[in-house]
Order: structure tokens, then sequence, then C-alpha cells
């Protein structure tokens, strides 16, 4: 099996948050730099604009995940209170919900099921059939859709039709909206985060392995050149592990010294604090998941999560070897040792 050895730079390296550190066990926590799924509210939605405009209150296009669960809104044009509320009348708002895809092989994506696991914002509402029928119309201001399990091709997207209209009595008012007068938004399907192999690597993950001292940062060099690793993702990039230990000599199975732990990377730098490296011995990193600011906004957090083997490095490839600081002090220095003279 190739082998890399490498050298942990001991100088002031870049920093990064490690969550909910105790004085000798992490525990599990959820993501503070990322915007739960959970409850979702309007505080967490921006206007789309439109055709890839973009203000300071608007976000030109979507990025997504491959394989998210991702929710739309919009924010209803009329209070109750400025609905007709006569005996015998029937007033509505519908809304047109036409997601496309570029690609002739999957032109439209359908609307979420009963199978999703989401129940926010849940299936779309067909809206009653009008005269002509009029499809893709939804009496469901919210709705959520299943993104493609492939990224979106270079110069390709989903395009996402928008348009509302005010039925009274089974009868469009206020004229009905035409295919011209649309809203046209489009949306990028993007890969999941990851950390594995360059390219020219090869398809076996190797062990990589870093030397360093007790309390010293440890940097897993990442992204070429020179570096096997390839951090990759959008900005506020998280890494889910769990850190084993065992002492120097022994052969007894490693210990767990932090436990689903999760990580935030200054960048796409690979960075595991000192504050993890307290006790001399060899530790092995298994990383369990990676996730960045666009697969934290799938409503289905088990479709993005990384895969073993293709988004991140198997279990146990990332190891490092903790030495002692320099001997400073009498009691650190190691024994010199002679014949026992009652021997002879």
């Amino acid at each position: 099996m190739k082998r890399i050895v490498l050298i942990s730079v001991l100088a002031a390296l870049l920093p990064l948050s490690l969550y909910a550190q105790s004085q000798s066990v992490l525990s599990t926590t959820p993501l503070p730099s990322s915007t739960p799924p959970w409850p979702i509210s309007p505080a967490h939605f921006v206007d789309f604009g439109a055709d890839g405009e973009t203000s300071d209150t608007q976000e030109g296009w979507d990025y997504v995940t491959v394989g998210s669960l991702m929710p739309y809104r919009v924010k209803e044009p009329l209070a109750d209170a400025d609905m007709p509320k006569q005996t015998g009348t029937d007033f509505r708002i519908d809304y047109k919900w036409h997601f496309s895809h570029s690609s002739a092989s999957n032109p439209v994506l359908n609307m979420p099921t009963a199978t999703v696991t989401s129940t926010h914002p849940g299936a779309a509402t067909a809206a009653p059939t009008m005269s002509p029928a009029t499809p893709n119309w939804y009496t469901t201001n919210e709705v959520s859709i299943r993104m493609p399990l492939t990224p979106t091709a270079t110069g390709s997207e989903i395009t996402l039709r928008h348009n509302t209209r005010f039925v009274f009595n089974g009868v469009v008012i206020c004229d009905e909206p035409t295919e011209a007068n649309d809203l046209v938004y489009r949306i990028k399907v993007v890969p999941r985060p990851s950390i594995k192999l360059t390219a020219t690597s090869g398809t076996e993950i190797p062990d990589v392995e870093i030397i360093a001292c007790v309390n010293d940062n440890v940097t897993f060099p990442a992204n070429p050149p020179g570096a096997n690793l390839v951090v990759d993702g959008f900005d506020k990039i998280n890494v889910q592990f769990t850190l084993w230990h065992r002492p120097l000599g022994s052969t007894a199975a490693p210990t767990a010294v932090a436990e689903k732990q999760w990580l935030e990377l200054s960048g796409k730098t690979l960075q595991f604090p000192g504050s993890l490296f307290t006790t001399v011995g060899v530790y092995t990193i298994d990383i369990l998941n990676v996730t960045d600011r666009i697969s934290r906004k799938s409503l289905d957090q088990d479709a993005v999560a990384a895969v073993a083997g293709a988004d991140m490095p198997e279990d146990g490839k990332l190891k490092v070897f903790i030495y002692p600081q320099s001997n400073t002090t009498p009691e650190t220095i190691n024994d010199v040792q002679h014949i026992q003279n009652n021997l002879f």
C-alpha cells in the first residue's frame, strides 16, 4: 500500500472552530455555522432574483446539492383579511410551479409525493382544473422538490417558471396570466462536498500519516500541488469525525477520544486542533461526513450525506503519530541505563 509520511506544520497555522469541546472528551453537537432545516421559517428564505437578477435583497441563482429536497415559497400576496368571506363565494390564489431540466432525458421535475421524508412544506396541492386546462398550477404557496442525482452540466440548469392568479367562483379574474408573463428562475445542481484523493493518486486510498508533537495542530496537506487529498465544497465546510487513540507500544484496541464531532474548516484547510492531541500515542481519524453551506440547505440531510469511499476516505486511513515535546525539564528526560552490577 502506498504510504505518505508528512510532518505537521508547527508554526502559526490557520485557525478553525471545534464545537462543544470539553476538557478531554468532545460531545456530539449540531452545526452552529449552518442554517438548521428545522424549523423552517420565512426568515430562512431570501428573494429569488428572476432571470439571474440580483439586488441587496436577492440571490440571482439558487445552488443546490444533488439529491437534496429543496423548499421554495411565495410570500402570499393577500392577507386573510383582504379576501372575501361572503357565504357562497369561492375565492382562492393559485401559484404556478413548473420546474424543468434543460436535459431532454429529464425534462420535468416532479413535485413531492407521500413518500417524501419531509413534512414541510410537503406535497403541492393541484389547483382545480380550469377551462381551458392549465397545468402546473397549485393552491399551495410553498412546495418542495427532489433534485436530480447528477450535477447540472456546464451550461445547463434547472428552470423554475412562476406566476400567480386570482380565482373567484371558478373564474380567473384580472386576466389569465400567460406564459410570456412568467417569472423565470435559474437553479444549479452541484456535487456533494468531499475529501478525497487527487485523480493522479489512483483508486486505492493510501494511509496518510502525520507526525506531530503533543498539543500541536495537525494539518493534512490538501489540494494540489503536492497533496494527495482534495477538499471540495462551498465555504463553511464542516467535517464530522471520530478520533481514536492507542498509547505508543501498546497492542490494545484503540479508544475513542472524540466521537461524531463536527469541525468547521478554515477555508479548505484540513486541520485538527492540538487540543485533541494532548497524549502521546498513535491516533486514527475516521471521517464520517462532510457538509458545506449548500448541502446543509436540504430538508433531507440523509440524501446529501457524504459517501464513504466516494466522497471521503475509508475509516482509519488518516493516521497521526504524536510524540512528546522537547525534554526541557529533568523529569521529562529519558534516563540512561547500565548493566545491573549484581548480575556479575
